[in-house]
């Protein structure tokens, strides 16, 4: 669990983060564009402001939900997919057209929420089989870095570009992540041996969980786009 006064701060950083696109979107001129994007973190708006004649800086934001069932460490789970991010990025254009070369920082607020689900009427944790009548709920979450670094390329409109224009990005943030999972003793097994066991097992699935899910700490970015650049 994070700290209240973690999350206040986060909860601050986001507001910031919201005002700046407010502030920018009410102020647009020449060089300004905004733009509706979709893909591996989310959909989400754009904005973004041209910097001279080869670079570009833009500011978005995503969210969304995606549910998904998966399998791991041979459990069974119903994955619940939060998007909640936000993406300051600095873009260089080598030749002054739409090509562009991007690095930044993404706030990280996405996660997956887990809830296990018995296989044929069993659970089996760290190798150990459990009616599922012995478990009463198995939840885990899966989080990530808040500040996660991004550097890819992609093609959008052009430094100088006005009106109408697609774009598309590809690259990779580095997010570190974290696994939580917690089970609960159902009625039969609570206060016995075997409810014990369960938290041991449980403990041990988590680590196993955090090993096959490290390979998320690389996490492609695939977006595209639609804006215009006034």
């Amino acid at each position: 669990m994070r700290a209240p006064a973690q999350k206040t701060a986060a909860h601050r950083t986001m507001r910031g983060l919201l005002a700046a696109c407010l502030s920018l979107a009410a102020g647009v001129a020449s060089g300004q564009g905004i733009a509706l994007k979709a893909g591996t973190d989310g959909a989400g708006l754009e904005l973004q402001y041209a910097l001279g004649d080869h670079f570009g800086a833009r500011l978005q934001v995503d969210g969304g939900t995606v549910s998904h069932n998966l399998t791991e460490s041979s459990v069974d789970y119903h994955a619940r997919l939060r998007f909640s991010n936000a993406l300051a990025l600095a873009d260089w254009h080598p030749f002054g057209g739409i090509w562009r070369v991007s690095g930044g920082v993404v706030y990280n607020k996405n996660k997956f929420d887990l809830t296990g689900q018995p296989s044929s009427g069993t659970f089996t944790l760290n190798g150990n089989t459990y009616p599922a009548a012995e478990i009463g709920s198995l939840q885990g979450r899966l989080s990530f870095n808040r500040a996660a670094p991004y550097a890819g390329t992609g093609w959008g409109t052009s430094p100088h570009g006005h009106g109408l224009y697609g774009s598309v990005d590809l690259g990779v943030q580095f997010q570190p992540n974290h696994v939580s999972l917690t089970a609960v003793c159902g009625t039969a097994i609570q206060g016995t041996a075997t409810c014990t066991q369960l938290g041991t097992d449980v403990a041990a699935e988590r680590v196993k969980l955090q090993d096959k899910t490290d390979r998320l700490r690389y996490w492609p970015l695939a977006q595209v786009g639609i804006g215009w650049r006034f």
